[in-house]
């Protein structure tokens, strides 16, 4: 009985015999494929004597603008040599070949590496398709929420021009929180946890750029850091910013941000009100906003970016009794 139907093994192999020999150990657990003519399958097992027929199509599998992975097992001879070109990739690159399988195959063992390489791919769709929905969403952010939240912001301007009235101000910061939320769901949602771009980044430099960012011209920056960082620069502008912004709201306009050097790391610090000990497990959850002003999204995007970094973060009071966010990684140097 077929327990993976959804699957498709195709058997690329030049001896009919052989063919029909692996059909039958594969059978039981795949829908299995002996068409020769044509590439149709999800997983493709090419014997070592075929598979100069079949490479260029082969090649040619997952190199289409849509992402895709489907998997390639090349089964050898004992006798046979396999370059290793086509089983190694520079970078990130996925080579040609996915595994490698020696003749005369195992039926247990063949079973559990096919199977393995379909559950990846089965992943690796998944997250394509989560990512299509991310991108959808992000579109009706974009257009369907920004625009007729831009045709409000143009008619409270209007008539702000012709009354004074203390309710138009309180309109006025709704718009501010809906923009903030809106820009806060489109990060999420278009860089979610994904750092695409390691460059060394000048920590102090990319702080001062921030900080040009942060709407409080009584506000302080002390930029007390010599490093340089091996990041994403667009994400860890996103950081910083998040940071900055967060200690603004809630250390008032005359708050004043530290940014320094620890020994495996940096750490942004304030010297505001601070966080209290019983919520500092709670504050990079999604929605969760210390005042009502907050969008609740700031510091889980920050989140999201120390993780998607492989950095870790520390919440800890700072020495005038604010805020501190220890970030450690070993990526840092001075």
């Amino acid at each position: 009985m077929t327990t993976e139907t959804t699957n498709t093994v195709q058997l690329l192999v030049a001896d009919e015999a052989n063919r029909n020999a692996l059909e039958g150990l594969l059978e039981d657990q795949f829908t299995v494929s002996t068409v020769m003519d044509e590439l149709i399958g999800d997983l493709y097992l090419v014997d070592d004597r075929a598979f100069s027929q079949y490479h260029d199509r082969l090649e040619r599998l997952d190199s289409g603008a849509d992402p895709s992975f489907t998997p390639i097992v090349l089964i050898r001879r004992t006798e046979t040599t396999v370059d290793e070109s086509l089983l190694t990739a520079p970078g990130d690159d996925r080579p040609l070949i996915d595994d490698v399988v020696d003749a005369p195959v195992q039926q247990q063992i063949l079973i559990r590496r096919l199977s393995n390489l379909l559950a990846h791919r089965s992943q690796f769709n998944q997250l394509v398709a989560q990512n299509n929905r991310l991108d959808e969403f992000a579109s009706v952010v974009s257009h369907d929420l920004r625009n007729p939240l831009n045709v409000a912001i143009g008619y409270l301007e209007s008539i702000q021009d012709d009354y004074d009235d203390s309710r138009l101000a309180e309109i006025e910061h709704s718009h501010e929180r809906m923009e903030a939320l809106i820009d806060d769901l489109l990060t999420i949602a278009r860089d979610g946890g994904a750092v695409d771009d390691i460059q060394a980044v000048d920590l102090a430099a990319l702080a001062e750029t921030c900080w040009r960012t942060v709407d409080s011209p009584e506000a302080t920056l002390r930029t007390e850091t010599t490093s340089h960082l091996a990041a994403d620069p667009s994400r860890l502008k996103q950081l910083l910013e998040n940071l900055m912004k967060n200690a603004v709201t809630h250390g008032g306009d005359t708050v004043t941000v530290t940014i320094g050097d620890l020994e495996d790391g940096f750490y942004v610090s304030d010297d505001g009100a601070g966080i209290p000990q019983s919520e500092r497990d709670q504050i990079f959850d999604a929605g969760y906003s210390g005042t009502s002003d907050g969008t609740g999204l700031g510091l889980n995007i920050v989140s999201k970016v120390i993780n998607g970094h492989d950095w870790e973060v520390t919440v800890t009071e700072s020495n005038s009794g604010g805020a501190r966010f220890e970030i450690s990684t070993d990526y840092s140097s001075h």
